[in-house]
């Protein structure tokens, strides 16, 4: 765990994350960038429209037996609505992904050095093969961050633009390809129900 001082307010911005390199700033709004032991002013970040999500920074729950704490958050919008992205980290560093869409909640992880098609290769209802399983492409979206909270693993200011794939397979497994202007990301999980995480610490909304 790093706590620098921000540069813009001097108020403490803690990464728990090694794999962290973008922050906004709790207290000023201010993105910053991580370089080793320094960070350096980024922009500045308007506050999220507060939706109907239950979960917030600091959001605890279990995957697999093992728990895991929400430290960040993306929210994206396309041409039909939002959702939203948090980034979560097991006691042992893994990094997870909790996508969070119109009451169903995904859970996935980055895949490294895998070959993916070019965009151009890609069509609604076809199919492409990912760790030896079949996944249809169910949706083809452009999709803009409209803010972000807490820590990332990559620099995600307002307007940040990628086309994002969405993907299904049998058993509940699904799997997302980002195409932006760092490259392609590949991430592929699972779908599972609200009380499986067994949440703690969310957001006190009227109702729950």
């Amino acid at each position: 765990m790093f706590k620098l001082s921000c540069p813009s307010c001097g108020a403490d911005v803690v990464f728990k994350s090694k794999a962290s390199v973008f922050a906004v700033c709790s207290y000023c709004k201010s993105t910053l960038l991580r370089q080793d032991l320094n960070v350096e002013l980024y922009g500045k970040m308007s506050e999220i429209q507060e939706d109907m999500t239950p979960f917030q920074i600091g959001t605890t729950g279990y995957y697999l037996g093992q728990k895991f704490e929400l430290l960040g958050r993306l929210r994206i919008a396309w041409s039909d609505g939002f959702w939203n992205e948090w980034y979560g980290l097991f006691a042992n560093q893994q990094e997870l992904w909790l996508a969070e869409a119109q009451g169903f909640y995904g859970v996935s992880f980055f895949s490294e050095d895998y070959k993916l098609p070019s965009l151009e290769e890609l069509k609604v209802g076809g199919q492409i093969s990912l760790h030896g399983k079949f996944f249809q492409v169910d949706d083809i979206k452009e999709a803009t961050c409209v803010g972000s909270a807490g820590e990332l693993p990559f620099a995600a200011p307002i307007g940040r633009k990628a086309v994002s794939i969405d993907l299904s397979a049998s058993g509940g497994k699904f799997a997302n390809i980002e195409y932006s202007g760092e490259g392609k990301r590949l991430y592929i999980g699972e779908y599972l129900e609200f009380d499986d995480f067994k949440f703690s610490n969310l957001r006190e909304l009227e109702g729950w």
